[in-house]
């Protein structure tokens, strides 16, 4: 771990990893410390003839390292409530991890043959849905529920993704048509006991809307809504307005909570009162990358940390709180583009908000 000033916004960052390989947040859209806040959890890439990849834990005061699973298992997660993690093993096989002991127990399998499309999920019932490729070629909806078998909720011959159980709410499971870009309809929910999926956020044409999160309590989500006024007869323009839109639960109300140029991936802390954010150079435009504060009751945004460039998606920066709110933790690409895990604590921002 080594910690560094910030030589645009001045603020101390720590850096907790070095290349060559990427080293990267889990995704933003699932909790990624802890309970206590004293460990959060990364991806480490595995580069050919070296066998150290997998998830790692690090502990964010001392900086100490220590792998939890190794490269057979794949969509780590951390529950929202509970101090355990899920993952697979073999593409199928899912375990619950203590993320205090590192102690793994299996509670069930997926449908043989297949592989998750994104990282599980669970809801406080203990239930764990996951959008999955099933070995048919078709794409699914799939629910774990403590003690029982999987079960294939839903399916489609689009391509799902970013699947994520409300974390309240077990019978609502977000997923997107997953495009790699813009999608006519990108937002569904689908209730699991009606067996009906809906729109959640609906579309209207020119519009793109990207990124989603459910807030920690399941009772609101954040979404990005990319400025259409930025695309002329299909082509980007010069800059981009990132829209950060809070829906509630239902996807019956929407409110813009912040506009600001190249946003991306947008996170929602705890207690409701910020947000954060990537900022990004994408659709040809090239802009100083970092990640954003955003107070939700004054609209205020504040670039609070700068990083390189990203080589590719997964070395975006992906930022989201800890559980407390007092820090946010991002992946920062070093000179190559690699994703290199980092920490900012928040409490000397607030210092001069």
């Amino acid at each position: 771990m080594v910690e560094y000033r910030d030589p645009i916004t001045g603020y101390q960052v720590r850096r907790y990893t070095e290349g060559p390989e990427r080293n990267a947040k889990l995704y933003f859209t699932c909790e990624n410390f802890s309970l206590d806040d004293q460990y959060f959890f990364f991806m480490k890439q595995q580069l050919e003839g070296k066998e150290d990849g997998g998830c790692y834990r690090a502990n964010v005061e001392t900086g100490e390292l220590t792998r939890v699973t190794d490269n057979t298992y794949r969509g780590f997660a951390t529950d929202r409530e509970k101090n355990i993690g899920y993952t697979c093993r073999n593409e199928t096989e899912v375990f619950a991890v203590d993320l205090s002991t590192g102690e793994r127990t299996k509670v069930g399998d997926l449908p043989a043959f297949g592989q998750i499309t994104g990282h599980l999920t669970a809801a406080n019932t203990g239930r764990i849905a996951c959008s999955y490729h099933l070995a048919n070629k078709y794409y699914a909806l799939v629910i774990l529920d403590p003690g029982k078998e999987a079960e294939i909720v839903y399916q489609s011959d689009y391509r799902l993704g970013h699947a994520q159980i409300c974390p309240t709410d077990e019978n609502l499971i977000f997923y997107i048509h997953e495009t790699e870009g813009d999608a006519f309809q990108r937002t569904w929910m689908y209730d699991v006991k009606e067996r009906y999926a809906r729109p959640y956020y609906v579309e209207h044409p020119h519009e793109w809307i990207t990124h989603e999160v459910w807030a920690a309590d399941g009772s609101e989500m954040a979404i990005m809504k990319l400025d259409p006024a930025g695309f002329v007869n299909g082509e980007a323009g010069e800059t981009h307005t990132g829209n950060i839109i809070i829906g509630d639960k239902d996807g019956r109300h929407f409110d813009v909570a912040a506009s600001e140029t190249q946003l991306l991936h947008p996170c929602i802390s705890r207690d409701h009162k910020w947000l954060c954010a990537d900022r990004i150079s994408y659709l040809g435009t090239q802009i100083q990358e970092g990640v954003l504060l955003i107070e939700r009751a004054t609209r205020k945004a504040k670039l609070i940390a700068t990083t390189g460039t990203c080589k590719s998606g997964a070395d975006h920066q992906h930022p989201s709180f800890n559980r407390r709110g007092d820090m946010i933790l991002f992946s920062n690409p070093d000179a190559q583009g690699n994703a290199q895990v980092c920490t900012i604590d928040l409490k000397q921002v607030w210092q001069d908000w």
